[in-house]
């Protein structure tokens, strides 16, 4: 087991210094009671009212909204008169009730801990979120019903009772305070005709605005130990409270603070390739979320807008591109899925061609797909996707390759790191067919419930990537950091591109072998993955290998021709074959329980899950093979596919 000062030395060198002593400058924060002396309880006192601005959002018309709706095939105010019930989707999940309440409102936010909730404190800062305000607001749009903005407004109400300013788990997170204000910035714009918006609602909005800038400006050095989508969100936010209450005198700092670090995180938190820094395609869709927004600001007060950081942006917005089936809306489940959709318009929080179609049109003037419901969004932020060109070539990604066309592929994951991964999944393959996810990433599920749903499905065993003697290929330090890093590459050697692809982890060198994933398209509906392990030195190299292959649930069975899953759909058959031939031992889990074979840990209860979206899963069938093997040594693992 690596010592503390291994961890330490691979922290150094893979996470850097400034990161670290950005973290430290937080804690010592924290400890030495500066924060709360920065943020009081009730919050330092706003004598007077500023103006609010509310103009962020091109309001569509009602028959417009009516027509997406009926594209996508919508009830467009079912979710709204659920609200009205008191009953909310969290993370586009299934209906529970609307809670504002936090455990602790009379506590300051800096003596709180995400350890003292029972749970998960994400549902306690998801309602928070008010993210529930944009279904209201199109039903309020499309009807002009005063029930959802009176709805709104009670609620709005409510948290300001229950959530004492600097007060709660609702004020810990500076990064869910940014975020309150996009749906604040929305409710004050589509509500403002509602007789229930009075002046008493305005000040409350306007004052709270004021808290929750001070709130973010003071603990901006923890969003830049992060690194990640929290310096962007917190920046977004100080940006778009400058925005909202412009003649406020802090407002000038705000907007300052807020473009640095905004346009820092843009330029050094994108990818050559336009890849997100944290490796997932949710929080990859938070990014752009957050991008739109302040580019719809800068539009709206004629703030310069660098080209080098627009291109960024489409590089983004077409990496999104090349993660996406466009049967289906869907993408890879690759990376950490925490349930973020800030602007849920246009789409289910599975369908990411809204933010894709907006992106396109607002970073690089053109479209990638056929006009649908999907252009929502994009009106909502001022653009008709309707009137832009088509683009119809699809970038080239470094960290992924695909095979096939539109209608059936599959990708490989090869990814050099500059960034801490975040899942240990070099070398997953997903297959797909007409929109219908066949072989699967298990998604996250939860981060911070009870073992093993402490972010457990970041683990190697739960992907479609061969194991070594149960040996994580990264060295694991925490919730959210792994250390050591895995990187692989792809191997281009006059290979059939169209047809075949390479790729080569390094993880296992340092136990002495070399391994190797080739993924080939044999023709419709059929598929093959080839793992090689081979010895880099001389000597003689044994040891168990492992494999899991997560696929789609249905009806399923084992026999001599392999493993046979049928759904409604596809008829599927996995069959896996080993060079030179060897005895395998096969299991097959389904929602962790074991089916067939035998225990082997606590990993068990890992296996078998789907997790579409944050706190929801899904069975799933893993199906998994291990032999004990010298190298070298070959699996083969071919897939066909049957259509019903």
């Amino acid at each position: 087991m690596p010592n503390l000062w291994t961890k330490a030395y691979w922290l150094i060198r893979e996470v850097g210094l400034a990161p670290l002593f950005s973290l430290a400058v937080y804690r010592l924060g924290l400890w030495s009671g500066y924060y709360r002396w920065r943020t009081p309880l009730g919050g330092r006192k706003v004598n007077a009212s500023p103006p609010l601005r509310a103009d962020v959002f091109v309001l569509p018309d009602p028959e417009r909204l009516a027509k997406w709706s009926r594209l996508r095939g919508e009830d467009a105010t079912l979710e709204a008169e659920e609200i009205l019930a008191g009953q909310v989707r969290l993370f586009g999940g299934q209906p529970q009730s609307l809670n504002l309440k936090p455990p602790h409102p009379k506590r300051h936010w800096s003596s709180l801990h995400e350890e003292d909730v029972p749970g998960d404190i994400k549902q306690i800062w998801e309602p928070a979120r008010f993210g529930w305000v944009f279904p209201l607001g199109r039903a309020y749009r499309l009807s002009g019903d005063e029930r959802y903005a009176k709805t709104f407004w009670e609620n709005w109400e409510s948290f300001l009772t229950h959530n004492p300013v600097n007060a709660g788990e609702n004020w810990l997170s500076a990064q869910e305070a940014a975020l309150r204000l996009i749906a604040l910035s929305f409710a004050v714009q589509v509500f403002k005709p509602s007789p229930h918006f009075d002046k008493k609602c305005e000040q409350s909005v306007a004052e709270a605005i004021i808290h929750h800038a001070r709130r973010i400006e003071v603990t901006l050095a923890y969003a830049r130990a992060q690194n990640n989508n929290h310096l962007v969100s917190e920046a977004v936010g100080l940006v778009l409270a400058a925005h909202l209450l412009s003649d406020w005198p802090e407002a000038r700092r705000w907007r300052k603070t807020g473009w640095k670090w905004f346009f820092w995180a843009v330029e050094k938190q994108i990818e050559p390739d336009g890849e997100y820094i944290q490796h997932s395609v949710n929080y990859h869709r938070l990014m752009l979320t957050l991008a739109l927004l302040a580019f719809r600001i800068a539009q709206l007060e004629n703030h310069p807008f660098p080209q080098k950081h627009l291109n960024k942006l489409g590089l983004a917005a077409g990496w999104l591109q090349g993660v996406m089936d466009e049967a289906s809306g869907e993408a890879l489940n690759f990376g950490h899925h925490d349930g973020a959709h800030l602007l849920p318009l246009g789409g289910k929080i599975e369908d990411y061609r809204p933010i894709l179609q907006a992106s396109m049109a607002a970073f690089c003037g053109e479209r990638c797909l056929p006009n649908g419901g999907w252009d929502e969004l994009a009106y909502w932020l001022g653009y008709n996707p309707a009137i832009l060109p088509l683009k119809d070539d699809r970038p080239v990604l470094h960290g992924f390759r695909r095979l096939g066309h539109s209608a059936e592929w599959a990708s490989l994951r090869a990814h050099h790191y500059v960034s801490r991964p975040a899942h240990a999944d070099q070398l997953q393959v997903e297959l797909w067919r007409r929109g219908c996810r066949l072989v699967c990433d298990p998604g996250t599920y939860a981060y911070n419930l009870p073992p093993p749903w402490q972010n457990g499905l970041a683990l190697a065993e739960v992907h479609n990537a061969p194991m070594f003697n149960a040996q994580q290929p990264m060295l694991r330090a925490g919730k959210f950091l792994w250390l050591r890093w895995d990187q692989a590459r792809f191997l281009e050697e006059g290979e059939d591109e169209k047809n075949s692809i390479r790729a080569e982890r390094l993880a296992y060198h340092r136990l002495g072998i070399r391994q190797e994933r080739q993924l080939e398209w044999k023709g419709d509906g059929h598929w093959q993955v080839i793992d090689r392990f081979l010895p880099l030195g001389s000597g003689a190299v044994s040891g168990k290998i492992s494999l899991n292959w997560l696929i789609r649930d249905g009806e399923w069975r084992l026999d001599e021709h392999g493993f046979i899953v049928d759904d409604k759909r596809y008829q599927l058959l996995v069959r896996v074959t080993s060079q030179p031939i060897q005895k395998m031992k096969f299991r097959i889990v389904r929602a962790g329980q074991i089916l067939v074979g035998e225990k082997i840990n606590e990993i068990d209860s890992l296996l078998g899950w789907f997790s579409p979206t944050y706190l929801t899963r899904l069975p799933a069938l893993s199906f998994w093979i291990e032999t004990e093997a010298g190298l070298p040594f070959e699996l083969r693992s071919e897939f066909q596919i049957y259509s019903k």
